[in-house]
């Protein structure tokens, strides 16, 4: 008699599915970071720049 491993078989592709979506998501995460972390220091290094060239008129 043959049985049916139905219920086995779609937890593994759910496991498989997870681990899958997982790693996707660290490593967006790991590319998104430094995108983000470097954007950030360059307008923070812009707007550093502009308020040191703003002469306040203090003498």
């Amino acid at each position: 008699m043959l049985r049916v491993k139905k219920g086995q078989s779609t937890l593994e592709y759910v496991i498989v599915f997870t681990a899958i979506v997982a790693g996707i998501i660290i490593f967006a995460n790991t590319v998104m970071k430094n995108k983000v972390q470097g954007s950030l220091e360059d307008v923070a290094g812009k707007m550093e720049n502009k308020v040191k060239s703003i002469d306040f008129g203090t003498k």
